[in-house]
């Protein structure tokens, strides 16, 4: 009876830690406090189409594939796309975890384009120049699926009315 309740309470602090080291990572991916060098506030809702420059964070909606394909990705790709818009244009990187997919490109109209690839902590990042309308509209994704070896599509839709400025 003894050894049951003390891997009753092993089992239970270990779960209070990994739920609080959750929590502790998702707030500091959202914990953005002060000013950028146009005195705006970090962490705030812009609107993007008002900004001349910026780095944002926008939610996205996943779209055409199933729901197991929904409940994958979600599980293995950032619930957020970042987007930075400069002088020349905007440029969206998609973020997934190290390793879990490759090849990522974007499908349009007239072909395929490859995304740049780079690490951000855990994330592995596929960086691509888009348009204004590509942001506006859904945005068709084509990947490799590493584990599976198995080529997927699918589309996201970035939600620019809840637009975080990061940068």
């Amino acid at each position: 009876m003894k050894k049951v309740a003390v891997l009753t309470a092993v089992v239970a602090i270990v779960a209070v830690l990994v739920f609080a080291l959750a929590a502790c990572g998702k707030a500091e991916e959202d914990n953005f406090s002060g000013k950028d060098v146009y005195d705006r506030d970090l962490g705030g809702i812009y609107d993007i189409d008002s900004e001349e420059t910026g780095v944002f964070r926008l939610p996205y909606e996943i779209g055409d594939t199933s729901v197991m394909g929904k409940t994958m990705i979600s599980s293995n790709c950032a619930d957020y796309v970042q987007v930075e818009k400069t002088a020349q244009g905007y440029r969206l990187t998609y973020y997934c975890k190290e390793g879990m997919l490759g090849a990522v490109k974007i499908i349009t109209a007239d072909g395929e384009k490859s995304g740049t690839e780079s690490e951000d902590g855990s994330y592995q990042g596929f960086t691509f120049e888009v348009s204004k309308e590509d942001l506006e509209n859904k945005i068709n994704l084509s990947c490799v699926v590493t584990v599976m070896n198995k080529t997927v599509e699918y589309s996201i839709k970035p939600d620019l009315t809840k637009a975080k400025l990061v940068g």
